[in-house]
């Protein structure tokens, strides 16, 4: 397709959705679609009534249901989907069939649509935690044990107390597995003789440092010794590209070996370390010292290792960003996580099945029990059924189960394997009349997603526990877990109001939209159903949003990362850019709460990305070959706005809970002191006293941290609006959000520096071409 056919295609796409979005908007206006009530629900949308799906937009049918041949002939198919498993067609059980009941195994989107429309509840089935070790694994079972509930075993015995729990995990402990959990990052020192602090030093320690860890994760710092020469202290990940993995042995000291045990890479990887270290300095493998110390495992061994590493000082990461600060670890933690090839040892698995209260529950018991001889029938496991949530809507099953299966098989479970689960326990509770349906959150664009950690982290902060309430309270008012409980409570939220889930893979794309079909034709059977209306409603606008957001996505990424001989005008950008904005303008009027807020969030990177090109693209024009940092910084500046205004918005967060935080902290102090001066002198009131004072101890620290964190973001704020192009200073890193507020600008910087590169080289080879003697 030619340059100009690709441009006149989508620009055609973006005007087919802005007149379908308008279209929706008058209907809202004439007819009303929404009345008061539903226009209060958050992430909710009525359907245009004359709109086209989504994926007939972007494919070129017009409003009017005609069909473009030639965007026929030329444009892919844009279904939504993409490669990878069809989720609509669910695999089936690898058990026999179960009387009573498909449980949507085998009868597709449409069937399972007419379930859920019939007022079936979704299958919930979890893995909740996994456990190593018989006292860990002992735990687990006593906890589902919790209140008396008797738990029946495998073999059909009953476990009635904590005793009888702790002896039947006992027996299962002969076949745990002895092997202790991956080691994946470790502190590392590293020194080369006779290289002094200065510029030149620096720069071989650099180079050393890269060279010798090429492939791994890792940040570093430099020290000087009292000798004036320079050593390394580093936090290394273990696992690096291609296979590699460096392994830290004990060995005893002295030569007697009789010594305290020290730390040492394996003969293999402190050889790659040394010769690699030796050919990008010159430094003599004689002359490499790099010595292991403590190891960690996972990514909360990442953070720890990160925050020993900067307590004397900032560091610097192997894509050279700085490390300062907590919040910079708990996000390098994260970062660092999929390359550490972590393995955890897993000895039993905790699982939960759900059902809505009012399910009966001897039959959801039966269908647990059948569900667990059907998909564990070669394990050892226990369970029990919890109804004390029943109150807050649903009840419980709890099982505990033995990863290792007697035949030594283990449980390894995957997103099919989910699937398969959910499909297995709907046949079971259905074969015990029970209306449950295995389907997925993706194809009802659903975000009802949270862990029971998030739940036990709210309850104990919001309902402390009437035998450890000054602990909880002391718990909930340190200000080192109020980030953990406002992210949490922000996951329940999120997981309440149930804001549209945007697809945004191709898998959720085509899961969405065979998902809409099915609801299509269940409505059109059913035109009273409200089930059937409200999901029609939600998968319409999830399938509308999402393909906007595609469409856009595909249009910067062929504007921005176009061979020379492709290239378009800057007038061409604009004109696309302009209708972008327009589109996604209108899209976000007709959305609410959390959904909006992903929606914009999504899409402004991308229209940042492609303002920052036009800019780059109009310098090239004017024939600027090299940009300054500060005409970089001016191109940064013109289209960071959206970082400023969340800056801002920072800010404003942050003064108003500081100052909520010191009216918390004056009143705590007001009641201690009303405590102490009432309190008798028995040991009962002493430990209330105790207690009263470390809660006020916390709101102090609280309100403490609040005020540093407010003036961070206030400094913040300002810093981006006098210098957008220059990165955030580390100090002023407090949160996590101004952290990744300055991650986000450091990228934008290194996409108009590299697209800036990539220009110059462009052009550099257009001249040499243009001046080579066959062109002449």
């Amino acid at each position: 397709m030619s340059r100009a056919a690709a441009i006149a295609e989508w620009i055609a796409r973006v005007e087919a959705t802005r007149s379908a979005i308008s279209a929706d908007a008058r209907a809202r206006q004439g007819v009303g679609l929404l009345d008061d009530e539903q226009r209060r629900r958050s992430a909710r949308s009525a359907p245009p009534s004359n709109m086209p799906a989504a994926d007939r937009i972007i494919r070129g049918e017009s409003i009017t249901g005609g069909r473009d041949d030639e965007r026929s002939r030329s444009l892919e198919e844009a279904s939504g989907g993409g490669g990878g498993a069809q989720l609509g067609c669910a695999h089936p059980s690898r058990s026999a069939p179960i009387g009573g009941g498909s449980g949507g195994a085998g009868q597709g989107a449409v069937g399972r649509a007419r379930q859920l429309a019939a007022g079936y509840q979704p299958a919930v089935v979890k893995v909740l935690s996994y456990a190593h070790g018989a006292t860990r694994a002992t735990r687990t079972g006593q906890y589902v044990q919790r209140e008396d509930v008797p738990l029946e075993t495998h073999d059909g015995r009953m476990l009635t107390d904590r005793e009888a729990v702790a002896d039947e995990i006992q027996a299962w402990a002969t076949t745990f597995s002895k092997r202790a959990e991956s080691q994946d990052v470790a502190a590392v020192r590293m020194k080369l003789e006779g290289v002094r602090d200065s510029d030149e030093g620096r720069e071989i320690y650099e180079k050393a440092i890269a060279a010798g860890f090429a492939g791994h994760r890792y940040a570093y710092r430099l020290d000087t010794s009292a000798s004036g020469e320079l050593e390394a202290r580093l936090v290394v990940a273990l696992a690096g590209t291609a296979k590699e993995r460096f392994r830290v042995r004990s060995a005893p000291a002295g030569d007697d070996g009789r010594g305290v045990a020290q730390k040492r890479f394996d003969r293999t990887s402190e050889a790659r370390i040394s010769e690699r270290v030796q050919a990008a300095t010159g430094t003599g493998t004689d002359a490499v010292q790099v010595m292991p110390g403590m190891s960690n495992h996972g990514r909360d061994g990442v953070t720890f290792r990160l925050n020993k590493l900067i307590e004397h000082g900032a560091a610097r990461d192997d894509r050279g960003r700085i490390i300062a600060n907590v919040a910079e670890t708990r996000i390098a933690g994260r970062e660092w996580g999929p390359a550490l090839r972590s393995q955890s040892v897993r000895d039993t698995m905790h699982l939960m099945l759900s059902a809505k209260a009012g399910t009966d529950v001897e039959a959801l018991r039966r269908a647990a029990r059948a569900f667990l001889q059907d998909r564990f029938a070669d394990h050892k496991f226990m369970f029990g059924v919890h109804v004390d949530k029943e109150s807050a809507g649903h009840i419980h099953v709890h099982a505990v189960i033995a990863v290792k299966s007697e035949s030594g098989q283990k449980i390894h479970p995957g997103p099919e394997t989910f699937r398969e689960w959910r499909q297995a326990y709907a046949q079971h509770a259905q074969a015990e009349g029970l209306r449950i349906v295995a389907t997925s959150a993706r194809e009802r664009a659903s975000s009802q997603s949270y862990g029971p950690r998030d739940k036990a982290i709210v309850d104990t902060a919001e309902r402390p526990r009437a035998s450890r309430e000054a602990r909880d309270r002391a718990y909930a008012a340190d200000p080192a877990n109020r980030r953990l409980i406002d992210n949490a409570r922000q996951r329940i939220e999120t997981a309440r109001t149930n804001p549209i889930r945007l697809p945004r893979s191709d898998d959720d794309r085509k899961a969405v939209n065979e998902s809409l079909i099915a609801w299509k034709t269940v409505s059109a059977d059913q035109p009273g159903n409200p089930i059937a209306k409200d999901m029609l409603e939600r998968l319409v606008m999830a399938q509308t949003v999402g393909a906007i957001l595609h469409t856009i996505e595909r249009r910067v990424d062929q504007l921005t990362k176009e061979e020379p001989a492709m290239a378009v005008s800057s007038e061409q950008m604009v004109r696309d850019l302009r209708l972008m904005n327009e589109a996604v303008s209108r899209t976000g009027d007709l959305l609410d709460g959390e959904t909006k807020q992903q929606f914009r969030e999504a899409s402004a990177r991308y229209l940042e990305t492609l303002a920052n090109r036009v800019d780059l693209q109009r310098a090239s024009e004017r024939g600027v070959e090299r940009m300054t940092p500060a005409e970089v910084e001016a191109i940064t500046g013109a289209n960071s706005a959206r970082l400023v205004e969340r800056a801002r918005e920072m800010q404003v967060r942050e003064v108003r809970e500081a100052v909520g935080a010191a009216r918390l902290a004056d009143r705590a102090v007001e009641a201690e002191r009303q405590e102490e001066a009432t309190a008798g002198l028995n040991a009962t009131t002493q430990r209330e006293l105790s207690a009263e004072r470390a809660v006020v101890a916390g709101m102090e620290r609280s309100a403490a941290q609040e005020a540093r964190e407010a003036a961070a973001a206030t400094q913040a704020a300002r810093s981006l609006a006098q210098h957008p192009g220059q990165p955030l200073s580390p100090a002023v890193l407090q949160t996590d959000a101004l952290a990744r507020l300055r991650a986000e600008q450091e990228q934008i910087i290194r996409d108009i520096e590299a697209s800036q590169k990539a220009e110059a080289q462009s052009q550099k080879g257009q001249s040499m071409a243009t001046s080579s003697p066959s062109n002449r």
